[in-house]
């Protein structure tokens, strides 16, 4: 029911690793994008639609998804939806 007055918010940023609570309102998402390094996604409340090039998957509360580096996606919520979003930052050298 808060859904509506929350907003996107990282959790932590550190050197290799980002976590961040995604807040997706009905109809809202992100467009085709891809990250440098792997990501996962658990879908917290709600109902997301992750689009990879090969498949859709439709997350609900408590599944998860998992990407390697690079390989390009899009969500977008059919419902107000929540996900924690956790990305590994690789370091350089």
């Amino acid at each position: 029911d808060r859904l509506g007055s929350v907003r996107t918010t990282a959790i932590l940023k550190a050197d290799q690793l980002e976590v961040v609570r995604l807040v997706l309102p009905a109809g809202k998402g992100l467009p085709e994008h891809s990250a440098p390094g792997e990501i996962t996604v658990q879908c917290i409340e709600g109902r997301i639609e992750f689009q990879t090039p090969t498949a859709l998957h439709v997350l609900e509360a408590g599944d998860f998804i998992h990407l390697g580096g690079n390989e390009p996606h899009a969500l977008k919520a059919t419902v107000d939806s929540s996900a924690l979003l956790t990305l590994c930052i690789a370091k350089l050298d």
